[in-house]
């Protein structure tokens, strides 16, 4: 290897650095990812665009932007920084692991071209033989060459490696030419490469966060004034990066390229970029080939159907295994290729708000804090009952007293705010982060009706919990990586229902037999689901489960010019498009397909849950001697024995909910019929 180090530089000269006096292992090999039966091959990763140029050819932005968000004092240290050395050592201690924090350029150089053949970048192992090739490096070259063979081996994304061609790929001009903004931004990017990928929606907003960072770097650092980073941060770098991103997008051959970005993006937080394309790896994914063709034609089959009268032109799919979290099908948008309607951007990971699809958070953490399907809800005094916040309904309608399951089932506003009002917010959160919601949620009522933005893989994954009766779920994407002479470098294997114990079976059961009551028609087989639409009409979601499938399906209206933005899915002849009725059409067309030559089971009702006789008024167990007519039939936890039945009207003892439903206003004879065996109308 000390060989190689030599080698390195004095081979320099050519277009590219020669390998031919480096380990075989390290020659660049084509990495594979293959669906789920480790045949079908989803895609092959090896393309490099590298073209070498010398330092003098490099603009002195980028040359000082790269130091100063790199290492800033890399002309006046050795091999190592000392002050970062011990940080990282810390760190080390305390984790029990090396962290990334404390390398230098040099020590940068080492671990992406020398060690390259290593898997992690983290082996103390392996931190070990890096300082002692940076010391080594150090010695024989000097900062310029380093630096040099540093920004021409570097991984800037989209395979793209060195900065000459970063410089092409995203801007379309020479490394030379780049001015303080384009350098900025250039330089930012080998820290995650596809989290900071400025192709994506996100990747861009976060790569300009990146931006950000590197021009404070420098006016630290005095390589610039903080008015000419004010101007460099305020220059819009959007149409230049557009152009590229259209010439860059062309036609993916890939199965299911979206899911192949998600696996690359979750791998990279794991191996070296760079390590991840060169090395031959076999990476065996979760994708199920059949099931990922079913998603696609019911995406794309949804869309035609709704195109011209609701002026939808996206959708997506994403589908899991409820038990284990492994993701079967991803469908990120309509056309990854198609440019004019952002087709890369995920809308399986990407941020959106979920509307009504929200509100079994609600409603579960209700039903865990003594409230049953038959509680009775206020679903009246909309405008006034909750001041600052006008609530109403999709009809406009108000229905009075109403029971829970009936609430929930017809998808009404009004009584689920005040659901969520009485249950209590924070508790509500509490719940929803149990089951994997990180994204922020506002504090305030609108949030359990969907204000609040979440992410398709998170929301689907909270509903596999309720389907697998409330074991957490968390995606699996990866089955198992190996190197390409055949060792094993990680394995993920299926471990159905492993996941911590978060909801109580009880509470699971009952809310998906509510979930079960609000599909229509009856699909013929077990299937709970929830739809959801927000306001302006700009995402419609439907959501929902078997004992053993968990499928999501969105549409939208997507457009990527002037800058991508979503546009409402409502028009004056036909109004605006409802979850219940787009992507309702792509989910139930997938559940059909997947379901041709088999039936899910139905789900086992635990011993601590019956059909009993409730109080109308409270929802509570009902003593024997209630006349018919202020009683109601529903589930509900069997009752202790050693306590009696409270009178209709009065609080069960220990078993009213606090805030609930006893101090609703009314008295029996005024209460409302149940609902009848006729479907309720189409809901958000």
């Amino acid at each position: 290897m000390v060989v190689g180090t030599g080698t390195l530089l004095y081979t320099y000269a050519g277009e590219l650095p020669s390998l031919d006096h480096l380990s075989a292992q390290n020659l660049p090999q084509t990495t594979r990812i293959y669906a789920r039966d480790g045949v079908t091959l989803l895609e092959e990763r090896y393309e490099q665009r590298r073209t070498v140029v010398p330092l003098n050819e490099m603009s002195w932005d980028l040359r000082h932007a790269t130091i100063a968000i790199e290492d800033k004092d890399f002309y006046n240290h050795g091999a190592v920084n000392p002050v970062r050395m011990v940080a990282a050592g810390v760190y080390d201690l305390l984790h029990q692991r090396a962290a990334q924090g404390g390398s230098t350029i040099t020590q940068q150089l080492v671990k992406n071209y020398l060690l390259s053949g290593s898997a992690s970048s983290r082996s103390l192992d392996r931190k070990a033989r890096e300082l002692v090739l940076s010391i080594q490096l150090e010695r024989q070259y000097t900062k310029d060459q380093i630096l040099e063979m540093y920004l021409n081996t570097i991984f800037y994304g989209n395979q793209s490696f060195g900065v000459e061609a970063a410089a092409q790929t995203y801007f379309g001009t020479s490394a030379r030419r780049l001015d303080l903004a384009q350098s900025a931004f250039i330089a930012g990017l080998p820290q995650r490469p596809s989290y900071l990928n400025p192709f994506l929606t996100e990747g861009y907003l976060h790569a300009r966060d990146r931006q950000h960072d590197v021009l404070s770097a420098m006016v630290r650092d005095g390589y610039i004034t903080a008015a000419a980073a004010d101007k460099a941060y305020a220059e819009d770098l959007g149409p230049k990066l557009t152009a590229a991103r259209k010439a860059a997008v062309g036609q993916r051959a890939s199965l299911a390229p979206h899911f192949v970005d998600y696996v690359w993006s979750e791998l990279e937080q794991r191996y070296d970029p760079s390590y991840l394309l060169r090395s031959g790896l076999k990476i065996v994914t979760t994708l199920d080939p059949k099931t990922q063709a079913l998603a696609q034609q019911a995406v794309h089959d949804g869309i035609a159907r709704y195109a011209s009268s609701y002026r939808v032109n996206n959708g997506a799919m994403l589908v899991m295994n409820p038990h284990t979290g492994e993701v079967l099908a991803m469908v990120g948008s309509a056309d990854y290729s198609n440019a004019d309607i952002g087709g890369q951007v995920n809308y399986t990971t990407a941020l959106r708000q979920p509307g009504s699809s929200f509100k079994p958070y609600t409603y579960i953490t209700a039903l865990m804090n003594g409230w049953t399907p038959a509680s009775p809800l206020d679903d009246s005094n909309g405008a006034k009952a909750f001041p600052g916040y006008p609530v109403h309904d999709w009809d406009n309608r108000e229905l009075g007293t109403i029971t829970l399951r009936e609430s929930l089932q017809k998808s009404r506003n009004i009584s689920s705010v005040h659901l969520f009002k009485d249950v209590g917010i924070q508790k509500v959160f509490a719940t929803a982060r149990s089951l994997g919601i990180n994204t922020p949620l506002d504090p305030s009522l609108p949030t359990t009706l969907g204000a609040s933005e979440l992410r398709m893989v998170d929301h689907l994954s909270a509903y596999s919990t309720f389907a697998n009766g409330g074991h957490r779920v968390r995606p699996l994407d990866v089955l198992e990586v190996r190197e390409a002479a055949g060792a094993l470098l990680e394995s993920n294997p299926p471990r159905p229902d492993a996941g911590e114990r978060v909801l109580p079976v009880s509470a699971t059961y009952m809310l998906t037999d509510i979930l079960k009551g609000a599909v229509h028609p009856s699909m013929g087989f077990p299937v709970a689901a929830k739809s959801g639409t927000t306001t302006d009409f700009k995402d419609a979601w439907y959501i929902g489960y078997t004992s053993d499938l968990a499928v999501a399906s969105w549409m939208g209206r997507t457009l990527s010019q002037p800058t991508p933005h979503n546009e409402s899915m409502s028009t004056r002849a036909y109004g605006g498009l409802w979850g219940e009725i787009g992507p309702a059409s792509s989910w139930k067309q997938f559940m059909k397909a997947y379901y041709a030559n088999k039936k899910p089971a139905d789900w086992a009702r635990p011993a601590d849950v019956t059909p009993m006789t409730l109080c109308k008024l409270t929802g509570q167990p009902a003593p024997a001697d209630v006349a018919p007519e202020f009683t109601i039939r529903d589930l509900a936890l069997k009752p202790d024995p050693a306590l009696p039945a409270a009178p209709c009207g009065t609080p069960a003892p220990g078993g009213t909910p606090s805030g609930g439903a006893a101090g609703l206003p009314g008295v029996l004879p005024s209460l409302p019929a149940l609902p009848g065996a006729t479907s309720p109308p189409l809901v958000p």
